[in-house]
């Protein structure tokens, strides 16, 4: 049985297929290269801290939604909803095959928070501007939060 796992984050997680790290000699537009290649990185870098536990299937390629702070809680509660604003949030779909994998005894996805938490990102200027620069999973700044799928 696999076990599907949603996962939501404030960094620019687009996924491109821009693989190379040196720019391509016929780049036309680096500027729009550097952006593929950095979301793509981001992306890659939440999956690999996934997959220190588990061989994760993406299942759904991430998305962005729009979302409010006072709406959507799962964000650190130090982030403060700023009147009618919404701030951009990139979503993914992710399937392994024991959930168990990620339980540390009192949360039962609290390896995974654990695995990402201070993992350095990439800000591509399509996020919120206040970011750091890093994965946070405390309850203050979490940027990044996991939430099982129950289908």
């Amino acid at each position: 049985m696999s076990y599907r796992i949603e996962c939501f984050t404030l960094y620019d997680i687009y996924k491109t297929g821009v693989l190379n790290r040196p720019k391509p000699v016929d780049c036309l537009d680096e500027e729009l290269w550097r952006y593929r290649r950095n979301t793509q990185a981001n992306f890659d870098t939440i999956v690999q801290a996934i997959s220190l536990r588990s061989q994760p299937d993406v299942v759904v390629d991430p998305y962005r939604i729009d979302i409010r702070f006072d709406d959507f809680d799962n964000f650190g509660f130090l982030y403060q909803q700023i009147e009618d604003e919404t701030y951009p949030c990139w979503v993914f779909e992710f399937e392994i095959q024991h959930a168990s994998i990620f339980n540390d005894g009192i949360n039962e996805l609290g390896h995974l928070y654990t695995d990402c938490d201070q993992v350095p990102m990439i800000r591509c200027g399509t996020e919120w501007d206040k970011l750091p620069y890093f994965l946070d999973s405390s309850a203050e700044l979490r940027n990044i939060y996991f939430k099982i799928k129950n289908d």
